[in-house]
Parts: C-alpha cells; sequence; structure tokens
C-alpha cells in the first residue's frame, strides 16, 4: 500500500507508552525487573518476518479493523511477544539431573504461588519456577472476586450464589446451563465445592481478606469492588511468604523451556534456562504442574485456539507475560484442548496497534479507563450500540456482569470495532457517570497509589499518551474525524446529529436508553474518537484436565506426573464463550479461579502421586 508508514525500532518504542512486561501493580520494582528479564534486548514480538528491526504498519484510515473486502484484518504479530503455536517437543532424560525434587511448579503467579505452598504444606520439597525476577505474576495487575459461597465470611454473611444455604450443586447446575452444557460438570463442581475453601486456606496461610479492602465479594447488596485491582499484591506477597516458610525453592529468571518425559510416558521433570543462562535440568520424581499463564499475548496461538479473541479483542492487560509455553509444552506431549474459543474480556479495550502501539497495556491507564465510560458508542455503520452501567444498584452481581457484558458488544459489531465519540468538554462529564467497580479513574488520592505506575497516578497522563500516539485521534471538525477513523462519508456525521438532536430532547429514545443526566451533546471541538473491542484477560481454552487437576491426552487418558492450574489448564467454562461467564471470570473473578486451581493442583498432586 503506498500510504504504509515504516517505525524503526526506536520510534516505536517511542510511540509505545508502555512496555511490555515492564508495567505491574507492584510498582516500579516490577517495571525494572520485568524489562531487564523478559525482553533484554528491548525487542518485543518478531518485530519482522525477515528478522530486521523494522516493521510495516498500515495506515490509521485504513486500519478500521477489517480490510476493505469486509475480510478480517489480522493483528500485527509484531506487536505481540510470541507467535508461535507449535507444540514444544519433551526431552529425554538426561545422564545426570542438575536438581531434584518431589514437585516441580512451572510459574509463580497466583496459581504457582499457591500450587507451591500447598505442596509444601502436605510434605513435598518443591521447586517453584519463574521467568521474571519477582514473584506474583498478573495476578498482581488483577482483580478478584468470589461471590460463590462456602467461604466463611460469606457464611457469617447467610450469602450463597445462586441461593443461600450454599449447595455445590445448585451452583453447579446453575453454571452448566450457563453454559449450555459445554462445560464438564464434574470440574465445575468441584471450582464450586473448592473455591471458597481455596480462599479460607490462604487466609489461615496468611492472606487478609478483610471486608471492604479486597477482593472477596461477599456482600450481593450495595457493595462495590473499589479498585480491588489494587490489592492483589497482597495476597501473592502473603503466599509468596508462606511457601518460603514451608521450604519452597523459588528459582526467577528462570523460564522453562521443556518438560522431561521418560520411555514410559511419565513427565519426570523441567528443563529451565537458569538465569537466562545455561539450561538445567530439574527432576520432579512425583509431579510436574503447569500454572504459568495462558495464551493471551501469543498472536499465532489466539488466531488458532480463540478466532473470536483474536478478531475482537483490541488489547491485552496481561502484561507480565501469558505467552503460552505452558501450553505449547502440554501439546507437545500429547496433551488434548479443552475450551475451545473460550476467553474472558473487559470492557475498554483501546486499539493501541492501530497506530503502532503494543497489544498488552496496564489495565488502568488513563485511556483504557476513559474509554469506558458511557459516550457514544457506534460501530462502522453508525449504528448504537448500548451501554452496560456497573453503577451498583439493588444487586451488585448485575453491576459486576457489565464489564464483561460491555466488551461482548463492543467485540462483536461488523469489523469486530466499536468507535467512542465526545468532544471537549469530556471531563465535565466523567463525575455524574459515576461509574463503579473497575471503571473508577485513578487519581492521586486513591488508597494504595504506590502499587500504581508513576506515570498512571494521574489519569490524565495516560489519555495524553493516547493523543500523542493517535490513539485518541483529536480534531478540529467531525468530518475529518471521521475520515481518519476510517469510516465511510457522513456516517460518523451522520450518527452525531441523531446523537444531537435526542439530546436536545433531553430524554433518549434509543431500546436501550442512556439515563437522561448522561445525555450530552457532541458539539464543540476539538472532537475525539477512539477504536475499541474487548481488553483481554484470560484464556478459557486450554489444556484439557479432569476433576483431578490431571493434564488428559488425546487419548482419553491422564498423562503421568502432569497438572495444570487456570489459565493454562481450560475447561473452566464451556465452548465459544466470549467473557468466561458465569461471573466474568468462570465462577470465581480470574485471579480467585486462578488461586483455586493452584490450591486444587497442588492438593491433588501430592495425595495421587506422593500419598496414593
Amino acid at each position: 500500500m503506498e500510504n504504509e508508514r515504516t517505525y524503526s525500532r526506536r520510534d516505536f518504542l517511542e510511540r509505545a507508552a508502555l512496555f511490555v512486561g515492564g508495567t505491574a501493580a507492584a510498582g516500579a520494582a516490577a517495571t525494572g525487573a520485568a524489562a531487564g528479564v523478559a525482553y533484554a534486548d528491548e525487542r518485543i514480538g518478531n518485530w519482522a518476518a525477515d528478522g530486521s528491526h523494522e516493521v510495516e504498519l498500515p495506515a490509521s484510515e485504513a486500519t478500521n479493523a477489517s480490510a476493505f473486502d469486509g475480510t478480517y484484518r489480522d493483528h500485527n504479530p509484531e506487536a505481540f511477544p510470541a507467535n508461535d503455536a507449535s507444540p514444544i517437543p519433551p526431552r529425554a532424560v538426561p545422564e545426570a539431573w542438575d536438581y531434584e525434587c518431589d514437585i516441580c511448579v512451572v510459574g509463580a503467579g497466583g496459581g504457582g504461588l499457591n500450587a507451591a505452598a500447598r505442596s509444601a504444606e502436605l510434605g513435598a520439597h518443591t521447586i517453584c519456577v519463574e521467568a521474571l525476577g519477582l514473584h506474583g505474576g498478573n495476578a498482581q495487575e488483577a482483580g478478584m472476586c468470589g461471590i460463590l459461597g462456602g467461604m466463611s465470611m460469606q457464611e457469617d454473611k447467610k450469602f450463597a450464589f445462586p441461593s443461600y444455604p450454599f449447595s455445590a450443586q445448585a451452583l453447579t447446575d446453575w453454571a452448566m446451563d450457563e453454559y449450555h452444557y459445554a462445560a464438564d460438570p464434574k470440574l465445575i463442581y468441584k471450582i464450586a465445592e473448592q473455591g471458597g475453601k481455596s480462599l479460607d486456606w490462604m487466609a489461615e496461610c496468611g492472606v487478609q481478606w478483610r471486608l471492604g479492602e479486597v477482593p472477596v465479594y461477599v456482600a450481593p447488596k450495595n457493595s462495590t469492588l473499589d479498585h480491588h485491582v489494587l490489592k492483589m499484591k497482597d495476597a501473592t506477597d502473603a503466599m509468596f511468604a508462606y511457601g518460603q516458610r514451608k521450604g519452597v525453592e523459588y528459582f526467577f529468571q528462570s523460564p522453562a523451556e521443556a518438560l522431561v518425559q521418560d520411555e514410559d510416558g511419565r513427565i519426570v521433570g523441567v528443563v529451565i534456562c537458569e538465569k537466562f543462562g545455561p539450561e538445567k535440568y530439574i527432576h520432579a520424581k512425583n509431579a510436574v504442574i503447569l500454572t504459568a499463564g495462558g495464551f493471551c499475548n501469543n498472536k499465532a496461538l489466539l488466531d488458532k485456539y480463540i478466532p473470536t479473541a483474536a478478531m475482537g479483542c483490541a488489547s491485552s492487560y496481561l502484561t507480565a507475560g501469558e505467552t503460552g509455553e505452558c501450553f505449547r509444552m502440554g501439546l507437545g506431549v500429547g496433551a488434548d484442548v479443552s475450551g475451545f474459543n473460550s476467553s474472558a474480556s473487559f470492557d475498554g479495550g483501546v486499539d493501541w496497534q492501530a497506530e503502532g502501539g503494543q497489544w498488552a497495556r496496564f489495565l488502568y491507564d488513563g485511556m483504557t479507563q476513559l474509554s469506558r465510560q458511557p459516550w457514544l458508542t457506534i460501530d462502522r455503520c453508525g449504528n448504537r450500540l448500548r451501554y452496560m452501567d456497573s453503577r451498583v444498584g439493588e444487586d451488585g452481581a448485575n453491576a459486576i456482569y457489565a464489564l464483561g457484558d460491555l466488551a461482548t458488544i463492543q467485540m462483536t459489531p461488523p469489523g469486530h470495532r466499536s468507535y467512542i465519540i465526545f468532544d471537549s468538554h469530556y471531563e465535565d462529564h466523567l463525575a455524574g457517570y459515576a461509574q463503579e467497580h473497575c471503571r473508577k479513574l485513578i487519581t492521586p488520592d486513591l488508597e494504595q497509589i504506590d502499587k500504581v505506575p508513576a506515570h498512571y497516578r494521574d489519569w490524565h497522563h495516560g489519555v495524553q499518551d493516547a493523543i500523542d500516539a493517535d490513539v485518541l485521534k483529536k480534531r478540529d471538525s467531525l468530518e475529518e474525524l471521521e475520515a481518519d477513523l476510517g469510516f465511510a462519508p457522513g456516517v460518523l456525521v451522520g450518527a452525531v446529529e441523531k446523537w444531537n438532536e435526542t439530546c436536545a430532547k433531553g430524554h433518549d429514545d434509543f431500546m436501550y436508553p442512556m439515563p437522561d443526566e448522561w445525555l450530552h451533546t457532541i458539539a464543540d471541538p476539538p472532537f475525539y474518537g477512539c477504536r475499541i473491542g474487548g481488553n483481554l484477560y484470560g484464556t478459557k481454552a486450554g489444556l484439557l484436565i479432569n476433576d483431578q487437576m490431571q493434564v488428559m491426552g488425546t487419548n482419553g487418558l491422564p498423562i503421568a506426573g502432569l497438572y495444570a492450574g487456570w489459565h493454562t489448564a481450560g475447561g473452566a467454562c464451556g465452548e465459544n464463550s466470549y467473557i468466561g461467564d458465569p461471573i466474568l471470570g468462570s465462577l470465581m473473578g480470574d485471579v480467585g479461579l486462578a488461586f483455586c486451581g493452584g490450591y486444587l493442583c497442588g492438593t491433588s498432586a501430592v495425595q495421587n502421586e506422593m500419598e496414593a
């Protein structure tokens, strides 16, 4: 194309507001560690097919999510940290092992920390390997909620879902109906039965689930999570400390390279690249537990196993990794796959890639949060799209649902992109929108603000980054904005005219009307517009496991010695799910699911492989 642009590596990094893998809610310490470890050469992904340091990007007006012939326009693979879906074959047993343990856990995120701590607590000599330079992984910048019931604090409040008293069978029946019977009921039952218990166990380990301060959602009425995302580092810190007290050996900056499989087909170890140096062989005499995330940042895996996420998600907030190596190692030893085409997404995915930006973003950067407000939102035909209110009314669960339901609305129009439009007065309207849960704008007076990267402690900075990168387009006329967003002439202008007529009447007659107090005309320049889609935060496609968390082979039998937790594993929801419902991240919120899975993996691995 004659309007293609070429960016050097320096240009690309300068235009991108956030270094992939370098920002977590842990703050500057995590930034330095991840940047120095994961991307030591400052290169992100493949950059170009020929291996050069230049990447060609289409001009802005040509990136309206779909090509001119109506077909889907691929994500730019150069903006992904990984772009390989091929299985990783296992290694043979070496002549000599470098390290010995009973159980080796791959990944020190929320699930891995729990798996390692639980294994060690039950008597296993445990080694936990992690690619980054610190513990916590993506759990540090994610949120969770536990609204099932079965936890002591929820019992104190006489609350359970879907009804009280708590019944794992009732929850399973409800979830299976929601999943159209596509999920594994035994696995769902196990989550329901053990989810609350896993949170109580974490409290016994030192995690303080304080009402109103941390992300355990124990009340169905008039409750808000209120930046629960910033609390998760406390939980991961506590579980890391507990694992240390129980004797877990942690190997940081030591990514897993491959599984080790013996002649009988049993998984007996892991190959790591210790300190990003020489390969070392860890002998796991009893089991290997894979917990190092899904494949949210691996384009090839998304295209193959979750095509709706590849098309509809405009960004990922999993900046600490999730590039799919654990999943690919499982494929290499014959694992089956479950949860095909299922993922979990929030609203607020901003399409930075259309302007040469990066796929993985910090969840609470100011532009992401601004995109989640109730602006005029249209598809590329100019049709208005529904907005889902997250203000807490009678039932807080419905407000939580809005976060994912809106993502589905934003991901499914033709072209898999939506468009938000507003004018120069946008800042005047934010207080009146009063959005809750994860949609609140971060301000410097927020509690635990030190866990937010310094640049994003004032939401204006993230918005200005987007304006500077032309991700949030700022134009003097609607016609100019229309053209530069890739609309056909008259589409955006006509949609704004209809919107302004509604605002002048003071009452919305749309099928899904906005509250009267949200009707603000788009009249005064400069005018602003941005492409949005889903914000991918978890894969629900993954390695097939049974209710013992054992990885299942394509022959229908467990692969001896191999276990997997979420989000390496699949099966926590049915197939073809956009947002991982029920309750966003499959029954427990997404990090809650990882925490629960780690607990289950550690318990089952010891019981099945050491005590049996």
